[in-house]
């Protein structure tokens, strides 16, 4: 029911535009549709018959990016999250990924303050743990350089994002407005990448390594019972 409440929202706010275009609260609209992009994602996740060690893991992981966040709260966008969510989904898969991220931008936000921001936070997070998440498949563990590269990217997509939030909600939605809105944020981008790239070439490839070391340890595989299997073949 999630899923299908999401797309009709996601629907219902294309043909609002379509037919009213000149009358659109675009600040409502995208905040209708990052919400059903946020909902659309946890309940594709729930779907999933997921163990139980997967949810402490995503739940462990998001504290951990949340404590970053907070004990990195007085240097001006310089945090490790980005770098967290990523190595999370690289080492626990893309919806284990986009849950730590948009996890870890929900809890963080109790800290920080709660607003129309969080669902655009929730996507941005947990589309970066998701990326994390295809780095990662089939097993494979991304180099220092691989790390810093695109861990800098998403951190500035992060940025870019988020200042798009605040074009289509609070600005005029004009070129000069928001070519200024871009460049008041850039050193505060700057700051979130420097954060990403740091925390990548220092302790890259190492904390790739304990996440990746620790799902093998907890994965459960079920193997079958050669004393059983005797039997029927006796039977």
């Amino acid at each position: 029911m999630v899923v299908a409440a999401a797309a009709c929202t996601v629907a219902g706010l294309i043909v609002w535009t379509i037919i009213d275009p000149g009358g659109v609260n675009w600040g409502a609209v995208s905040f209708g549709l990052v919400a059903a992009v946020v909902a659309l994602g946890v309940a594709l996740y729930g779907l999933r018959a997921v163990p139980a060690q997967e949810i402490a893991i995503v739940a462990a992981v998001a504290a951990l990016a949340t404590a970053g966040r907070i004990l990195f709260a007085s240097l001006p966008n310089f945090k490790p999250v980005t770098f967290i969510v990523l190595v999370g989904g690289i080492g626990f898969g893309p919806s284990a990924g986009f849950m730590i991220g948009a996890t870890t931008a929900l809890v963080s936000n109790f800290f920080f303050g709660q607003g129309p921001w969080t669902p655009w936070q929730m996507v941005a997070w947990g589309a970066v743990g998701f990326a994390g998440g295809l780095m990662g498949r089939h097993g494979r563990r991304p180099g220092r350089c691989e790390l810093a590269l695109v861990g800098g990217a998403l951190s500035l997509a992060f940025g870019w994002f988020m200042t798009l939030w605040m074009y289509i909600t609070f600005s005029a939605h004009t070129w000069p407005a928001f070519i200024a809105l871009y460049a008041q944020g850039a050193f505060f981008d700057a700051a979130h990448v420097a954060a990403t790239v740091l925390c990548a070439l220092l302790f890259g490839p190492q904390a790739v390594k304990i996440v990746t070391r620790y799902r093998t340890r907890t994965q459960v595989r079920l193997l079958d019972d050669p004393v059983n299997d005797n039997k029927e073949a006796t039977c």
